[in-house]
């Protein structure tokens, strides 16, 4: 986690500002994640070409990190309308 953090050791708690408007353009999710966020767990945890799965998807931040960053991304989600609002981020 040291490449993600300039050479030096990564803190315990990370602070991220919340998602701005231009992240929350299709639309609104209780508790979408910052995408920082997401960029800082992926770039950390995988390699270009990883399969990234989130099992309970939302609006699909953990995927735009993925495939912005080269990697697969598989995600499932119940409720139908973050399925879709997350189908239209991804297909961006």
């Amino acid at each position: 986690m040291k490449t993600q953090n300039d050479g030096k050791q990564m803190k315990c708690v990370w602070t991220f500002p919340p998602p701005n408007k231009t992240e929350k353009t299709f639309g609104k999710h209780p508790t979408q994640k910052p995408l920082p966020l997401l960029e800082r767990c992926i770039l950390s945890a995988s390699n270009i070409g990883d399969l990234i799965f989130d099992p309970f998807m939302g609006s699909g931040t953990t995927g735009v990190a993925a495939l912005k960053h080269g990697r697969r991304f598989c995600g499932c989600e119940l409720e139908e309308d973050f399925f879709e609002l997350a189908k239209k981020r991804l297909e961006k």
